[in-house]
């Protein structure tokens, strides 16, 4: 009965960081609307744009001279192209299935999407690693710094 228990309350507490990494991203969509802030997830966004617009070729070759001005930036050779690419298939697979969706709202909620994953992957690894789960997922649930790693807008 003993061990019933501790399963049960381990789930409850499991479910709880998963709904908080869920929740607390989507905290400025709540207050502002389907906007998005700030400088990088703005950059992020436009990146992820002109990659749906001109294709993954184009994208690599990329310079952009509307940052750092005034010489612009290699944009395809000097970012990470997993958050674009992803959202990107995103965008693409629910307009393939039908839902009309537009690239900034994709972008808006790829961070309420991954929080929950990240937060998985992190009780995984930390059960495997140590039994100390249930504190790791609700860490992460809540470490701003996972928040903002997977941001494309927030």
């Amino acid at each position: 009965m003993e061990q019933i228990t501790k399963t049960l309350i381990c789930l409850v507490v499991l479910l709880l960081s998963l709904w908080a990494a869920y929740d607390i991203r989507l905290g400025a969509v709540r207050v502002y609307g389907k906007v998005i802030h700030e400088f990088d997830p703005w950059f992020n966004y436009r990146a992820t744009e002109y990659l749906v617009r001109n294709g993954a070729k184009a994208f690599f070759t990329w310079y952009d001279e509307e940052v750092w001005y005034p010489l612009g930036r290699p944009v395809g050779t000097t970012i990470y192209p997993g958050l674009q690419f992803t959202s990107a298939y995103i965008y693409y697979g629910a307009n393939a299935l039908g839902y009309q969706v537009s690239l900034n709202d994709v972008c808006v909620y790829v961070p309420a999407i991954f929080g929950p994953i990240t937060t998985l992957f992190v009780f995984g690894l930390a059960y495997e690693c140590s039994g100390f789960s249930l504190m790791s997922a609700t860490v992460a649930a809540f470490f701003m710094s996972v928040c903002r790693r997977i941001s494309c807008a927030r």
